[in-house]
């Protein structure tokens, strides 16, 4: 049980990491937060650009995105793991003064978790940041300490295997690229998929190819991510180093909850049509009620205040008077 942080990408899309992290904006307001950004995600998003290109650092590296996960056996519900990931921007705003961060809570999985974009650029001095191996045992020590005060069991970093794989990516500056760009092709994938080999089919359209062999003892299925630069090369990344959310159970038990979460807000609004449709012929039958009323009491006037008719002269009819 317990909290794990680590750095999901040093990104080179800042706006795309905004995007990703607020869901296009379909993440509830309640559970979004920022620090010297507005909470609209599309705001938010445009300050930090705008912070990048006043300052002139457009190139490279833009931001940091954080993951702030939780254990499912600790049954957080998204309210109190935002309030976790509260307590860690704001940790993260003293150890990264005047540097606009974005935050918001996911609840796609069984567990909810917090992700943070950290504007690599200084608002004030436009200085870049960069987080360094002491950096990231700093945030584990934060995350830590807010484990115990809400007691949550503290996870060691042995626990989490993505984190000396994390500290190697920043050190290769392509391969960490490499990592951002398929973590963010399996997510959109996920996300889209309505089932596990639609994933699949999603992935490679992206031109990633998931592979899965035997391990050496015959005990384990090793999944595979493989794909390839611009400049042809290729990329290999086990799911264990991207991290647990790239396994195939968490994938799927991911694509089945958007898929119900889908087939929901379709008899959502399949259902909001048939209400819609019933009021529309209830209003229609009304009218033609009040219509049918109207003519009846018409008739019935004219009829009632018929003028009389002309009586024939007599005279005329049987000639003049004598």
């Amino acid at each position: 049980m317990g909290a794990i942080i680590k750095i999901a990408s040093a990104t080179k899309n800042g706006s795309a990491t905004v995007n990703y992290i607020a869901r296009q904006g379909k993440i509830d307001v309640t559970l979004t937060s920022a620090h010297l950004t507005p909470l609209d995600y599309q705001a938010a998003r445009e300050q930090m650009r705008q912070t990048r290109d006043l300052m002139g650092k457009t190139k490279g590296r833009q931001g940091y995105h954080l993951v702030q996960s939780f254990d499912a056996t600790d049954q957080l519900t998204p309210v109190k793991a935002h309030q976790f990931g509260q307590e860690f921007m704001s940790e993260l705003s003293k150890m990264y003064p005047d540097h606009e961060i974005y935050m918001a809570t996911h609840t796609d999985t069984d567990h909810p978790h917090n992700h943070f974009m950290i504007n690599a650029v200084n608002s004030e001095t436009g200085a870049k940041m960069a987080i360094n191996p002491p950096d990231i045992y700093e945030m584990h020590e934060i995350n830590n300490d807010i484990s115990k005060k809400h007691d949550l069991v503290e996870l060691t970093k042995a626990k989490n295997k993505v984190y000396p794989t994390e500290i190697a990516a920043y050190t290769q500056t392509g391969k960490q690229y490499e990592r951002d760009l398929v973590k963010e092709k399996i997510y959109h994938a996920r996300d889209q998929a309505h089932s596990y080999p639609e994933f699949e089919h999603l992935l490679s359209e992206s031109d990633v190819t998931l592979t899965s062999e035997i391990g050496k003892r015959g005990q384990t299925i090793r999944q595979k991510y493989v794909t390839h630069d611009s400049e042809g090369k290729q990329w290999t990344f086990t799911a264990s180093r991207l991290g647990e959310d790239f396994k195939k159970e968490p994938i799927t038990h991911a694509i089945m909850e958007h898929q119900r979460k889908r087939d929901k807000q379709q008899s959502d609004r399949e259902q909001l049509e048939r209400s819609n449709t019933e009021r529309l012929r209830g209003l229609t039958a009304s009218v033609r009620e009040v219509a049918d009323e109207v003519r009846t009491e018409r008739r019935t006037h004219e009829s009632t205040h018929k003028p009389p008719q002309n009586s024939p002269n007599v005279n005329r009819d049987f000639g003049p008077e004598r």
